[in-house]
């Protein structure tokens, strides 16, 4: 069984490093993120930074999608989400000099939002697992 990771774990996880990736999933299962400095994370660790919505109006090519996405809409000038880094996604990538890394999901209002597939999938088995199920897939 996996070890949980806490925000009181971090200080000792990262010690030797000095910054840290982070990214979530877009609409085309692309990662979109950014590299901070370590202090940064261990300060968003728990309540999570903003993310401009815009993750969910391009396309693969950073091109704005044509029909307009309730999601992510122009007129509200790509308003922030908030990410909150999932702490027991921690690894380390091993060609960006073993840089840590987190997955994110996205936040507005104290809702996952909708579009984000990480909050999808955790949706779905929160389901399963009311109904005494598990989830699972391969690829």
């Amino acid at each position: 069984m996996a070890t949980t990771i806490t925000a009181e774990d971090l200080p000792n996880l990262l010690a030797n490093d000095i910054k840290v990736k982070v990214a979530g999933v877009d609409c085309d299962g692309i990662l979109r993120g950014k590299v901070m400095a370590k202090e940064k994370f261990l300060g968003i660790a728990q309540k999570g930074f903003g993310f401009s919505s815009a993750v969910f109006g391009w396309d693969m090519q950073d091109v704005l999608y044509t029909t307009e996405a309730n999601i992510a809409p122009a007129d509200s000038g790509y308003v922030d989400f908030l990410a909150v880094p999932d702490l027991n996604s921690f690894r380390r990538i091993p060609w960006e000099d073993d840089i840590p890394f987190f997955l994110v999901r996205f936040v507005q209002n104290d809702k996952p939002v909708s579009a984000d597939g990480r909050s999808m999938l955790r949706s779905i088995c929160d389901k399963l697992a009311a109904n005494n199920c598990k989830g699972m897939a391969g690829g």
